[in-house]
């Protein structure tokens, strides 16, 4: 038999819980309903953040429809492609919006994936709130709190969809209470699916899914009936207060999400650490601009229509230069209602509290900020960042999830004792009044739609007409590129991505000045005649223009650019927005350039020279289908001191070079035998600070005269060979 306070607990209160839920999210989302396929909603960074989501939407659906590995994709960055395990690429969303993204489109999909993260979000703060308070209508109060929070309507304001899909760590929070409570092993399995499924949607809240976790597992070992009044006498009683079993549940907690988790986990700890690019470095700047402000918990919302602007003037620009991202806003009326639930349910409230308490310490980053100030008092996320892996979690504001997540119950115990101390005539009153002090304070500015529209030149392009590099390139922040991929569908090269990968192909003949935007010289290493070969040998078939989007005063050096990359090569298409070369064919010819870790060219009267820093990589290309010599002959003089180098020739140790310091100059030859393809030689030695005012360069060694002859040219080795 169900307790008197449980009524209305089952589907149907659910149901209609989540239907509440869903109308307020279509309020939120009524500019772009009438356009539901064709605009998105969202602020500025929307703008590029929100079309890098419905891109990962439409990879998703093109990867899983497929069979293809969604961690894995050639269609950026081509032709090595990029891996995405690290990458917010949301899965678990992109999955349950699969049918709307196959039928209606990514934009659509994008869209149905924002109105279910409220609607299932706010379901499962009803949820995790009557199972605190028994009363429903004090929990879809506590649930609305929740998934209206100003923190999860800045994640949609930013277009960040993996941030704004948190319904499946609310529901983990479910789950983990009944398993707590419980004790029973199908709530366990559920609650590991739910943390599953929390990675494969952002791994920074699977990151704090498992902080919370520690944290709930201590404040639940032990339990007692008074603590728990909404589960049911036959639950309590089968409930085991025991160590064992409190062990047993987590065990299967564990074992669960482990086992799902570990075909992105163990790809995603070899890409964080173990790769060319070790994303586990974290700069503390950057760490300190992303984490939350004291004060940032207490101030209104920087999105309220009234006083949001004058709240962004004040903190924003002072407290956060580097971020927009910083609303962790808990709202008055919620903070109300907690500290009534808290005064009036005491033994229900305490273990919510200090989770709520533990989310808004951990959001502070690594040191308190008050304000203006930097107090340089250390904080608890500094020995979460240095445990294995923590250090991914760069943005430690968003934290605040837990602290909105834990007020849910809270505000929950608050709206009840409001209602229970009310006259039954008034209660419906009462409850009209708090919810309309939540919706007036947490109510956004309206936002204008973010069109889809792209130029209609790239619906004459097919996915099999080659490669696309656009000018200005894709890269971080610019996402138009990707944009006009979810119409063409054709590979193009560079990518936006949230963590960029290594691509040395900026750097080849052809798509440097491409990339750069600027024509380049005669250079150290020449590359003269090589542009073709290399547009060619990366399946470079188009150069698309988009002149609206490069400054007026950077357009004649793009035609500059294109005029030594493409010479005498009319547009197959132009218009005063953009213009179309299609790349004509090349001779298949060996070439080489200077790939990532060298410093910009210089010249003085006839000489030139390039500097290193710690490493520095030279690219080898053999286009022809069988193995060419190959004779690398490099002049080197070593900054302020004597320093030892060490080569290698993709990844394989191949020679150690003692390079003495200015003005005194080593040469050495390197002959090789490469096999058809893209070849690495690695320059690796140690740098010091230029020492200059006015430069952050750290140098090792310059190179004054470098030289490459190919094929039957290349004279017997005189130094180190590799056969």
């Amino acid at each position: 038999m169900r307790r008197p306070t449980e009524r209305g607990s089952g589907w149907r209160g659910a149901a209609g819980a989540t239907g509440a839920y869903l109308a307020v999210a279509l309020l939120l989302l009524a500019p772009i309903l009438p356009r539901f396929g064709g605009a998105i909603l969202g602020g500025p960074i929307a703008g590029t953040d929100g079309w890098q989501h419905v891109w990962h939407l439409w990879w998703a659906q093109r990867a899983l429809a497929g069979g293809q590995n969604p961690f894995f994709t050639r269609l950026i960055y081509f032709p090595q492609g990029a891996e995405l395990y690290l990458q917010p690429i949301n899965i678990a969303t992109g999955a349950l919006v699969f049918p709307v993204t196959a039928l209606f489109g990514p934009v659509a999909g994008y869209n149905a994936a924002a109105l279910l993260a409220f609607a299932l979000a706010g379901l499962a703060g009803y949820l995790l709130a009557l199972r605190v308070c028994g009363d429903r209508w004090a929990a879809f109060v506590g649930g609305l709190a929740f998934t209206f929070a100003p923190f999860h309507i800045a994640k949609l304001y930013d277009g960040q969809l993996e941030l704004a899909a948190l319904q499946w760590l609310a529901f983990y929070a479910v789950f983990a209470l009944r398993a707590a409570e419980g004790r029973r092993a199908r709530d366990a399995a559920f609650a590991g699916v739910m943390l599953a499924l929390t990675g494969y949607t952002s791994w920074y809240y699977l990151l704090f899914a498992l902080v919370y976790s520690a944290a709930f597992a201590l404040l639940w070992a032990r339990l007692d009936d008074a603590a728990t009044p909404a589960r049911g006498e036959k639950e309590a009683g089968a409930a085991s207060a025991g160590a064992a079993g409190w062990l047993r549940q987590w065990v299967i907690v564990g074992s669960v999400a482990l086992l799902l988790l570990a075909p992105a986990i163990v790809p995603g700890l070899r890409s964080l650490y173990g790769g060319e690019r070790n994303l586990g470095v974290v700069d503390p700047a950057e760490l300190r601009a992303y984490s939350a402000n004291l004060l940032d918990f207490w101030l209104p919302s920087f999105l309220h229509p009234l006083w949001g602007e004058a709240v962004f003037a004040f903190a924003g620009q002072r407290w956060h230069p580097l971020s927009a991202d910083w609303n962790v806003a808990l709202g008055y009326g919620t903070l109300l209602l907690a500290i009534l639930g808290c005064a009036a349910a005491w033994r229900l409230a305490w273990r919510w509290l200090v989770l709520a308490a533990l989310g808004t310490l951990f959001a502070l980053g690594p040191e308190l900020q008050v304000g203006p100030w930097q107090t340089g008092l250390p904080l608890p996320y500094r020995v979460l960042a240095a445990l294995p892996g923590a250090d991914f979690g760069r943005r430690p504001l968003h934290f605040a999830v837990l602290t909105t997540l834990a007020l849910a119950p809270l505000v929950a115990l608050g709206a009840r004792a409001l209602l229970r101390r009310a006259a039954p005539a008034r209660r419906p009153l009462l409850l009209a009044a708090a919810l309309a002090l939540l919706t007036a304070e947490l109510l956004p500015v309206r936002w204008a739609p973010l069109d889809a529209a792209v130029h209609p030149y790239y619906d004459t392009i097919s996915p099999d007409d080659g490669a696309l590099l656009h000018v200005p390139p894709a890269a971080y922040k610019r996402v138009g590129p990707q944009k006009a991929q979810l119409r063409h569908g054709a590979p193009i090269l560079g990518g936006y991505l949230a963590r960029t990968p290594r691509y040395d192909l900026q750097y080849a003949p052809g798509i440097g000045p491409l990339w750069s935007m600027r024509p380049e010289p005669g250079q150290l290493l020449d590359p003269a005649g090589a542009a073709g070969a290399a547009l060619s040998f990366y399946g470079v078939r188009q150069v698309i223009v988009n002149w609206e989007q490069i400054d007026p005063a950077l357009r004649p050096d793009v035609a500059a650019a294109l005029a030594q990359v493409l010479p005498g090569v009319p547009p197959r298409y132009s218009d005063s927005a953009l213009a179309a070369y299609v790349v004509p064919p090349a001779e298949q010819r060996p070439f080489a350039y200077f790939g990532r870790g060298w410093y910009a060219e210089e010249t003085s009267a006839e000489r030139r020279w390039r500097w290193m820093g710690e490493a520095g990589d030279i690219l080898l290309v053999n286009p022809g289908p069988t193995p060419l010599p190959v004779r690398l002959a490099l002049t080197l003089e070593s900054f302020a001191r004597d320093r030892d180098l060490e080569l290698r020739l993709d990844g394989a140790a191949l020679d150690r070079w003692a390079v003495p310091a200015q003005p005194t100059s080593s040469r050495r030859e390197l002959t090789l035998l490469l096999p058809p393809g893209e070849h690495r030689v690695e320059l690796r030695g140690p740098a010091d600070d230029e020492g200059r005012a006015d430069s952050r360069r750290r140098l090792s060694v310059v190179a004054s005269d470098v030289r490459v002859t190919w094929g039957a040219e290349a004279p017997p080795a005189t130094g180190a060979t590799r056969p």
